[in-house]
């Protein structure tokens, strides 16, 4: 009984260092479409970044404005 215990928190515990090591990877950015259209997006590795990468979302917000003015979608 304790062996299976303490095998299910190690599962556990490897399950939720995982997910927060991936997720710590991935950064906020500000990227364009072909279309000029800027969008504020959480990737690991962006394809047309304008500028980034931002740790929170709301810096990736306020860079959007100053970057993108017109055309702008979230």
């Amino acid at each position: 009984m304790l062996k299976k215990t303490l095998a299910i928190l190690g599962v556990l515990a490897f399950v939720l260092v995982s997910s927060l090591g991936f997720a710590a990877e991935k950064k906020w950015y500000v990227t364009k479409d072909k279309n000029n259209v800027c969008y504020v997006k959480q990737v690991a590795n962006p394809k047309n970044p304008v500028a980034g990468p931002f740790d929170k979302k709301a810096d990736a917000q306020k860079a959007k404005t100053e970057k993108c003015p017109k055309k702008s979608k979230s």
